[in-house]
């Protein structure tokens, strides 16, 4: 579209007496106001999508022993019964990376039709986990680029052991832990998903690799991560996790091999809006109930966790560790224990500041900022550990997360050096 510039008449009557400069003014003025209400370039429309959000499942590969695969493979049947029951995945698309073996992994996506859901294969990998933020970043820019959404949820199936770092294991440890296992299976105990990190046996990831592969990919930020894996939900991993997700969804305890109750959590975990207590009412309910052959383990603790109230509550613990040393081991015989470890590694966050902190007013402002970060909670009377100290505990307490500022354990005292959240402490 072409313009041209008209003086009106008294400007041409009177434009001896006005200085060029003033000509050029208006003239600039006039050209501006053009470009500004008449852009070259129009801004690019916003993105479409077909599906609100997309569900990833990422189920590597768990290790030669206490492998979890027969147990994933129940676990995506319960999900799919869940569609079935609700009449489809409606505005979800879900995909699944699962691996057979520790060499080869398929990634799926599922479609719903008459009824059904069938699987499309869409990739074949010869690795059977990500296990590096490289790789982790490829594999999620794939399922962005299969399964488009503007929300990304990802479940996380393996083994696990909370924000300890894999190379700070030491050989020792990782014997003494292998031989429990290996003699609970021999008596016929059931086993949990609990090795160390998460991962398994054979290959490992840290909790900061995986935040790091989650925001380097195109998806950058999730709208929640479930771990489906034992001693996942504890401060440390809240706080690892706090920039790539905005609730963070795990069990403080081991959880059984069965893992999540996914038919009973599906119509609350897939909507574009979580329900995130219906969840925790559902897991609770399942494991109230819950049945090996005739055996009852009505073990199980989960909660959920707001990692946007992560900085907040960390800057409180500075306040505290000013007058309190979270960095000081401690004799640890009267706070609640949540593991099977030994020595512990994992307390309870709450029952530790609690006996830490002899302040009130403290005390009060922590209970009051522990209701903004863990909204939803919910344990059974007992867990199980199927480590070390295996067999059935008690639990005076529960809060919902864990913390192992005072353990005495050697891989969380090497650990320590290199956390994040302990970082804030030194």
């Amino acid at each position: 579209m072409r313009y041209t510039l008209t003086l009106p008449n008294f400007l041409k009557k009177r434009s001896s007496s006005l200085s060029l400069a003033l000509l050029c003014v208006l003239i600039v003025v006039f050209a501006f106001s053009l470009t500004s209400c008449h852009k070259d370039h129009d801004d690019p429309p916003a993105p479409t999508y077909k599906k609100e959000k997309t569900i990833f499942v990422y189920m590597p590969w768990t290790g030669s022993q206490s492998n979890l695969y027969s147990y994933f493979k129940k676990n995506i049947e319960d999900m799919k019964k869940g569609v079935v029951k609700q009449g489809g995945l409606k505005q979800v698309n879900l995909v699944i990376y699962i691996a057979s073996l520790r060499n080869k992994a398929h990634l799926i996506k599922v479609s719903y039709e008459k009824g059904k859901c069938t699987n499309d294969t869409i990739a074949t990998y010869n690795d059977g986990a990500m296990e590096t933020a490289d790789k982790l970043s490829r594999l999620l820019n794939k399922v962005k680029s299969v399964a488009p959404a503007p929300i990304y949820d990802m479940i996380i199936g393996s083994h696990g052991v909370g924000w300890i770092y894999a190379d700070e294991a030491p050989r020792y440890m990782r014997n003494k832990i292998v031989a429990a296992r290996r003699n609970n299976l021999l008596k016929g105990l059931p086993i949990t998903r609990q090795t160390r990190y998460f991962g398994g046996s054979d290959i490992e990831m840290d909790i900061t690799e995986l935040a790091e592969g989650i925001a380097r990919s195109d998806m950058q930020h999730l709208q929640f991560l479930l771990f489906d894996d034992c001693n996942m939900a504890n401060i440390e991993t809240v706080y690892d996790l706090k920039d790539v997700t905005d609730y963070l969804i795990a069990c403080p305890t081991e959880i059984m091999g069965h893992g999540m109750p996914y038919y009973e959590m599906w119509q609350d975990l897939s909507t574009t809006s979580p329900n995130y207590k219906g969840m925790v009412d559902n897991f609770y309910q399942f494991y109230s109930n819950y049945k090996i052959g005739t055996e009852e383990y009505h073990y199980g603790t989960i909660s959920v966790a707001d990692c946007r109230q992560a900085n907040a509550m960390v800057e409180l613990l500075c306040t505290i560790h000013t007058d309190y040393p979270l960095t000081t081991e401690m004799e640890t015989e009267q706070v609640q224990v949540l593991d099977g470890y030994a020595p512990p590694m994992f307390y309870d966050f709450s029952d530790y500041i609690h006996q830490l902190c002899k302040n009130p007013t403290l005390i009060a402002r922590y209970d009051e900022m522990m209701k903004l970060l863990v909204p939803y909670e919910a344990h059974t009377e007992k867990y199980y550990s199927a480590l070390v100290n295996n067999g059935v505990h008690y639990m005076r307490t529960c809060c919902g997360l864990t913390i192992s500022a005072p353990s005495h354990n050697e891989m969380v005292k090497r650990s320590k050096a290199t956390s994040c959240f302990y970082r804030n402490f030194q």
